[in-house]
């Protein structure tokens, strides 16, 4: 339950019938103005001046702050551009680290929910780390149980898996 004064929260204190509230709740006083907030968006200065695509400042370019109706009106046409000219597979949604406290605001469900409704998007199967240990281990370690499947079909013993392309 948070207390607000002249339009900003001043406390918090956890639902009354909680039985083990986190303590992290107290951050959310500092957190929700803290001076590493960002406020608004921004976009790379080389984007804005030439676009998508291969460019020697990314990675040391500044970045520009932008109005949100410019940030989504520039998201609108990304997202259009690239569906126009590679299809919805080219459209990656697989992004997995964003924290949520539920699931209607699970970021991840709200990215899927809105990429399906633009026609669709290609998806992440696992995460990172789990998934690099999938494809690593059994050529390091052999397959697990004699068995593993690789590229679709089922290798036994001693057969190596294919060499990927």
């Amino acid at each position: 339950m948070a207390t607000a004064q002249d339009g900003r929260i001043v406390g918090v204190e956890p639902h009354p019938v909680d039985p083990e509230p986190s303590p992290l709740i107290g951050n959310v006083v500092d957190a929700h103005r803290h001076r590493s907030r960002i406020k608004q968006p921004y976009v790379r200065a080389g984007w804005l001046s030439a676009g998508p695509g291969p460019d020697s400042r990314r990675g040391s370019d500044s970045y520009v702050p932008v109005s949100w109706s410019k940030a989504l009106d520039l998201l609108a046409g990304e997202l259009s551009r690239v569906k126009e000219s590679y299809g919805n597979r080219a459209i990656f949604g697989g992004s997995y680290g964003w924290g949520s406290a539920g699931r209607f605001h699970h970021a991840q469900s709200q990215v899927h929910r809105f990429l399906n409704s633009i026609g669709g998007y290609t998806r992440s199967v696992n995460n990172y780390s789990n998934a690099a240990s999938e494809v690593t281990l059994p050529r390091i370690l052999g397959p697990a149980g004699g068995h593993q499947v690789f590229g679709g079909r089922a290798c036994r013993g001693r057969r190596s898996p294919p060499t990927p392309t």
